[in-house]
Protein backbone atom coordinates (compact mmCIF):
# COMPACT_ATOMS: atom_id res chain seq x y z
CA UNK A 1 0.00 0.00 0.00
CA UNK A 2 1.46 3.35 -1.06
CA UNK A 3 2.16 5.96 1.61
CA UNK A 4 -0.04 9.02 1.34
CA UNK A 5 1.93 12.17 0.67
CA UNK A 6 1.96 14.39 3.75
CA UNK A 7 1.55 18.12 3.31
CA UNK A 8 2.90 20.09 6.25
CA UNK A 9 0.39 21.64 8.60
CA UNK A 10 0.38 25.37 9.26
CA UNK A 11 1.06 26.17 12.90
CA UNK A 12 -1.33 29.11 13.11
CA UNK A 13 1.43 31.14 14.76
CA UNK A 14 1.84 34.84 14.00
CA UNK A 15 5.56 35.62 14.13
CA UNK A 16 6.76 39.18 14.71
CA UNK A 17 10.26 39.33 13.22
CA UNK A 18 11.25 42.67 14.77
CA UNK A 19 10.26 41.66 18.30
CA UNK A 20 10.91 37.96 17.69
CA UNK A 21 7.66 36.91 19.30
CA UNK A 22 5.28 34.03 18.62
CA UNK A 23 1.56 34.73 19.00
CA UNK A 24 -1.10 31.99 18.97
CA UNK A 25 -4.56 33.49 19.35
CA UNK A 26 -4.14 35.88 22.26
CA UNK A 27 -1.23 34.04 23.89
CA UNK A 28 2.48 34.63 23.41
CA UNK A 29 4.47 31.41 23.27
CA UNK A 30 8.09 30.92 24.33
CA UNK A 31 10.91 30.29 21.87
CA UNK A 32 13.40 27.44 22.01
CA UNK A 33 16.59 29.53 21.78
CA UNK A 34 15.82 31.31 25.05
CA UNK A 35 15.07 28.00 26.74
CA UNK A 36 18.44 26.56 25.75
CA UNK A 37 20.16 29.74 26.89
CA UNK A 38 18.53 29.53 30.31
CA UNK A 39 19.02 25.83 30.87
CA UNK A 40 22.38 25.00 29.31
CA UNK A 41 24.34 28.01 28.12
CA UNK A 42 23.67 31.03 30.39
CA UNK A 43 27.21 32.43 29.99
CA UNK A 44 27.61 31.80 26.24
CA UNK A 45 27.88 35.48 25.30
CA UNK A 46 29.56 36.84 28.43
CA UNK A 47 32.53 39.08 27.72
CA UNK A 48 31.75 39.50 24.02
CA UNK A 49 31.23 43.18 23.00
CA UNK A 50 27.74 44.05 21.78
CA UNK A 51 29.01 45.37 18.45
CA UNK A 52 30.71 42.01 17.77
CA UNK A 53 27.52 40.12 18.63
CA UNK A 54 25.41 42.46 16.48
CA UNK A 55 27.76 42.10 13.50
CA UNK A 56 27.74 38.29 13.80
CA UNK A 57 23.94 38.25 14.06
CA UNK A 58 23.56 40.48 11.00
CA UNK A 59 25.94 38.30 8.96
CA UNK A 60 23.99 35.21 9.97
CA UNK A 61 20.70 36.86 9.02
CA UNK A 62 22.07 37.88 5.61
CA UNK A 63 23.28 34.34 4.83
CA UNK A 64 19.96 32.85 5.95
CA UNK A 65 17.98 35.21 3.73
CA UNK A 66 20.23 34.64 0.72
CA UNK A 67 19.83 30.87 1.01
CA UNK A 68 16.10 31.26 1.53
CA UNK A 69 15.82 33.44 -1.59
CA UNK A 70 17.48 30.69 -3.58
CA UNK A 71 15.24 27.96 -2.17
CA UNK A 72 12.01 29.89 -2.53
CA UNK A 73 12.61 31.99 -5.66
CA UNK A 74 15.65 30.40 -7.35
CA UNK A 75 17.42 33.72 -6.81
CA UNK A 76 21.21 33.44 -6.62
CA UNK A 77 22.88 36.59 -5.32
CA UNK A 78 26.28 35.38 -6.50
CA UNK A 79 27.84 35.10 -3.05
CA UNK A 80 30.21 32.30 -2.10
CA UNK A 81 27.86 31.37 0.74
CA UNK A 82 24.93 30.68 -1.59
CA UNK A 83 27.17 28.76 -3.99
CA UNK A 84 28.37 26.63 -1.07
CA UNK A 85 24.79 26.09 0.09
CA UNK A 86 23.74 24.93 -3.38
CA UNK A 87 26.69 22.52 -3.52
CA UNK A 88 25.94 21.10 -0.07
CA UNK A 89 22.35 20.44 -1.15
CA UNK A 90 23.54 18.70 -4.33
CA UNK A 91 26.17 16.63 -2.56
CA UNK A 92 23.72 15.42 0.10
CA UNK A 93 20.59 15.00 -2.02
CA UNK A 94 18.60 17.68 -0.19
CA UNK A 95 15.21 18.48 -1.69
CA UNK A 96 13.91 21.74 -0.25
CA UNK A 97 10.38 21.59 1.14
CA UNK A 98 10.18 24.90 3.01
CA UNK A 99 12.18 27.46 4.94
CA UNK A 100 11.48 29.13 8.29
CA UNK A 101 8.79 26.55 9.06
CA UNK A 102 7.12 27.33 12.38
CA UNK A 103 6.51 24.43 14.76
CA UNK A 104 4.59 24.49 18.04
CA UNK A 105 3.03 22.32 20.71
CA UNK A 106 -0.04 24.56 20.40
CA UNK A 107 0.06 25.86 23.97
CA UNK A 108 3.47 26.93 25.33
CA UNK A 109 6.27 26.64 22.76
CA UNK A 110 6.98 27.75 19.21
CA UNK A 111 10.03 28.16 17.03
CA UNK A 112 11.09 28.34 13.40
CA UNK A 113 13.06 25.58 11.64
CA UNK A 114 15.59 27.04 9.21
CA UNK A 115 15.19 24.31 6.61
CA UNK A 116 12.86 21.39 5.97
CA UNK A 117 13.87 18.93 3.24
CA UNK A 118 11.58 16.23 1.89
CA UNK A 119 12.95 12.71 1.88
CA UNK A 120 9.78 10.81 0.93
CA UNK A 121 6.01 11.15 1.13
CA UNK A 122 6.09 10.98 4.93
CA UNK A 123 9.72 11.63 5.95
CA UNK A 124 11.59 14.91 6.25
CA UNK A 125 15.08 16.11 7.23
CA UNK A 126 15.68 19.22 9.33
CA UNK A 127 18.65 21.49 8.72
CA UNK A 128 19.92 24.53 10.59
CA UNK A 129 22.27 27.09 9.00
CA UNK A 130 25.10 28.24 11.27
CA UNK A 131 27.67 30.88 10.33
CA UNK A 132 30.01 30.59 13.33
CA UNK A 133 33.72 31.06 12.83
CA UNK A 134 34.44 28.04 15.02
CA UNK A 135 32.01 25.20 15.72
CA UNK A 136 32.86 24.58 19.37
CA UNK A 137 31.64 21.58 21.34
CA UNK A 138 29.09 23.80 23.14
CA UNK A 139 27.76 25.25 19.89
CA UNK A 140 27.44 21.75 18.43
CA UNK A 141 25.59 20.51 21.51
CA UNK A 142 23.30 23.53 21.52
CA UNK A 143 22.40 22.87 17.86
CA UNK A 144 21.75 19.20 18.65
CA UNK A 145 19.24 20.11 21.35
CA UNK A 146 17.69 22.79 19.16
CA UNK A 147 17.17 20.45 16.20
CA UNK A 148 15.95 17.62 18.44
CA UNK A 149 13.28 19.83 20.01
CA UNK A 150 12.27 21.03 16.54
CA UNK A 151 11.94 17.38 15.47
CA UNK A 152 9.74 16.64 18.49
CA UNK A 153 7.48 19.64 17.82
CA UNK A 154 7.44 18.90 14.08
CA UNK A 155 6.18 15.35 14.61
CA UNK A 156 3.72 16.59 17.23
CA UNK A 157 2.32 19.10 14.76
CA UNK A 158 2.33 16.75 11.77
CA UNK A 159 0.98 13.54 13.28
CA UNK A 160 1.92 11.08 10.54
CA UNK A 161 5.19 12.69 9.52
CA UNK A 162 8.62 11.36 10.48
CA UNK A 163 11.94 13.13 10.88
CA UNK A 164 14.93 11.45 9.31
CA UNK A 165 18.26 13.27 9.62
CA UNK A 166 19.18 16.31 11.68
CA UNK A 167 22.13 18.39 10.56
CA UNK A 168 23.93 21.71 10.67
CA UNK A 169 24.78 23.52 7.45
CA UNK A 170 27.98 25.29 8.52
CA UNK A 171 28.49 28.06 5.98
CA UNK A 172 30.86 30.99 6.23
CA UNK A 173 33.02 33.20 4.00
CA UNK A 174 34.24 36.15 6.01
CA UNK A 175 37.33 38.21 5.24
CA UNK A 176 39.94 38.19 7.99
CA UNK A 177 42.26 41.00 9.06
CA UNK A 178 45.12 39.63 6.96
CA UNK A 179 43.00 39.74 3.79
CA UNK A 180 42.42 35.99 3.56
CA UNK A 181 38.96 34.48 3.92
CA UNK A 182 37.56 32.28 6.66
CA UNK A 183 35.84 29.88 4.27
CA UNK A 184 33.71 27.05 5.69
CA UNK A 185 31.22 24.82 3.86
CA UNK A 186 30.35 21.68 5.83
CA UNK A 187 27.35 19.58 6.72
CA UNK A 188 27.45 18.21 10.26
CA UNK A 189 25.00 15.46 11.19
CA UNK A 190 23.88 15.29 14.82
CA UNK A 191 22.29 12.52 16.85
CA UNK A 192 18.73 13.20 17.91
CA UNK A 193 17.87 13.61 21.58
CA UNK A 194 14.85 11.32 22.23
CA UNK A 195 11.50 13.11 22.24
CA UNK A 196 10.68 12.07 25.81
CA UNK A 197 13.82 13.83 27.05
CA UNK A 198 12.97 16.94 25.03
CA UNK A 199 9.45 16.86 26.48
CA UNK A 200 10.88 16.61 29.99
CA UNK A 201 13.17 19.59 29.32
CA UNK A 202 10.28 21.75 28.14
CA UNK A 203 8.11 20.78 31.12
CA UNK A 204 10.96 21.41 33.58
CA UNK A 205 11.58 24.90 32.20
CA UNK A 206 7.89 25.75 32.38
CA UNK A 207 7.98 24.90 36.10
CA UNK A 208 10.89 27.32 36.49
CA UNK A 209 13.24 24.52 37.53
CA UNK A 210 16.73 23.56 36.43
CA UNK A 211 16.81 20.58 34.08
CA UNK A 212 19.07 17.66 34.98
CA UNK A 213 20.85 17.07 31.68
CA UNK A 214 21.29 13.30 31.28
CA UNK A 215 24.19 13.93 28.87
CA UNK A 216 26.21 16.05 31.29
CA UNK A 217 29.37 14.60 32.80
CA UNK A 218 28.59 13.50 36.38
CA UNK A 219 30.18 15.70 39.03
CA UNK A 220 32.24 12.85 40.50
CA UNK A 221 33.88 12.42 37.08
CA UNK A 222 34.24 16.09 36.12
CA UNK A 223 35.89 16.74 39.50
CA UNK A 224 38.70 14.39 38.41
CA UNK A 225 39.55 16.41 35.29
CA UNK A 226 42.65 18.08 36.75
CA UNK A 227 43.93 14.79 38.16
CA UNK A 228 43.39 13.02 34.82
CA UNK A 229 45.19 15.80 32.97
CA UNK A 230 48.14 15.67 35.39
CA UNK A 231 48.35 11.87 35.09
CA UNK A 232 48.36 12.04 31.29
CA UNK A 233 51.07 14.71 31.33
CA UNK A 234 53.13 12.60 33.75
CA UNK A 235 52.62 9.49 31.59
CA UNK A 236 53.74 11.35 28.47
CA UNK A 237 56.82 12.73 30.24
CA UNK A 238 57.75 9.29 31.61
CA UNK A 239 57.30 7.62 28.22
CA UNK A 240 59.40 10.32 26.54
CA UNK A 241 62.19 9.90 29.13
CA UNK A 242 62.08 6.09 28.89
CA UNK A 243 62.25 6.29 25.09
CA UNK A 244 65.31 8.52 25.34
CA UNK A 245 67.05 6.10 27.73
CA UNK A 246 66.22 3.07 25.54
CA UNK A 247 67.54 4.86 22.46
CA UNK A 248 70.85 5.62 24.21
CA UNK A 249 71.24 2.03 25.48
CA UNK A 250 70.43 0.59 22.05
CA UNK A 251 73.02 2.84 20.45
CA UNK A 252 75.66 1.72 22.94
CA UNK A 253 74.84 -1.99 22.42
CA UNK A 254 74.98 -1.59 18.63
CA UNK A 255 78.34 0.17 18.80
CA UNK A 256 79.73 -2.68 20.93
CA UNK A 257 77.86 -5.37 18.93
CA UNK A 258 76.33 -6.75 22.14
CA UNK A 259 73.05 -8.68 22.06
CA UNK A 260 72.34 -9.00 25.79
CA UNK A 261 73.13 -7.21 29.04
CA UNK A 262 71.78 -8.45 32.37
CA UNK A 263 71.80 -7.41 36.01
CA UNK A 264 70.32 -9.22 38.98
CA UNK A 265 66.91 -7.60 38.38
CA UNK A 266 66.81 -6.58 34.72
CA UNK A 267 67.66 -8.00 31.30
CA UNK A 268 68.35 -5.87 28.22
CA UNK A 269 67.98 -7.63 24.86
CA UNK A 270 68.79 -6.03 21.52
CA UNK A 271 66.52 -7.19 18.74
CA UNK A 272 68.19 -7.16 15.34
CA UNK A 273 66.64 -5.20 12.50
CA UNK A 274 64.48 -7.27 10.19
CA UNK A 275 61.73 -7.10 7.61
CA UNK A 276 58.13 -8.09 8.21
CA UNK A 277 55.61 -9.34 5.68
CA UNK A 278 51.87 -8.92 6.17
CA UNK A 279 48.85 -10.05 4.17
CA UNK A 280 46.76 -7.25 2.67
CA UNK A 281 43.33 -8.86 2.92
CA UNK A 282 41.46 -5.79 1.62
CA UNK A 283 43.53 -5.69 -1.56
CA UNK A 284 43.22 -9.47 -2.04
CA UNK A 285 39.43 -9.29 -1.66
CA UNK A 286 39.30 -6.44 -4.17
CA UNK A 287 41.27 -8.54 -6.67
CA UNK A 288 39.12 -11.64 -6.04
CA UNK A 289 35.58 -10.35 -5.41
CA UNK A 290 33.93 -13.69 -6.27
CA UNK A 291 35.75 -15.70 -3.61
CA UNK A 292 34.09 -16.62 -0.31
CA UNK A 293 36.51 -15.65 2.47
CA UNK A 294 34.26 -16.51 5.43
CA UNK A 295 35.92 -19.93 6.13
CA UNK A 296 39.27 -18.14 6.57
CA UNK A 297 38.09 -15.20 8.64
CA UNK A 298 38.38 -15.17 12.41
CA UNK A 299 35.97 -13.07 14.47
CA UNK A 300 36.98 -11.97 17.94
CA UNK A 301 35.32 -9.82 20.56
CA UNK A 302 36.91 -6.40 21.11
CA UNK A 303 36.38 -4.97 24.57
CA UNK A 304 34.99 -1.47 24.95
CA UNK A 305 37.50 1.25 25.74
CA UNK A 306 37.72 4.91 26.64
CA UNK A 307 39.60 7.59 24.72
CA UNK A 308 40.54 10.74 26.66
CA UNK A 309 41.56 13.84 24.69
CA UNK A 310 43.09 16.82 26.48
Amino acid sequence: MATKRIELKDSGIIFNEEEHTYLLGDKYLSGITGLLQRQFFPTEFEGIPKNVLDAAAQYGTDVHKSCEDFDMNWTNDGTVEVADYIQLCKDNGLTHECSEYCVTDGKDWASKCDKVYRVSDDTFDLGDIKTYGVMTADKLEKARWQLSIYAYLFELQNKKAKIGRLFILHIRNKEKKDGTFDHIANIIFVNRVPSEICQDLLATDLRGEQFANPYSIPEDISSQENEIRELIETKNAVEERLSSIKSAILGKMESLNIRTWATETMRLTRKLSSTRASFNSSLFKADHPDMDFSPYEKTSQVASSLVITV
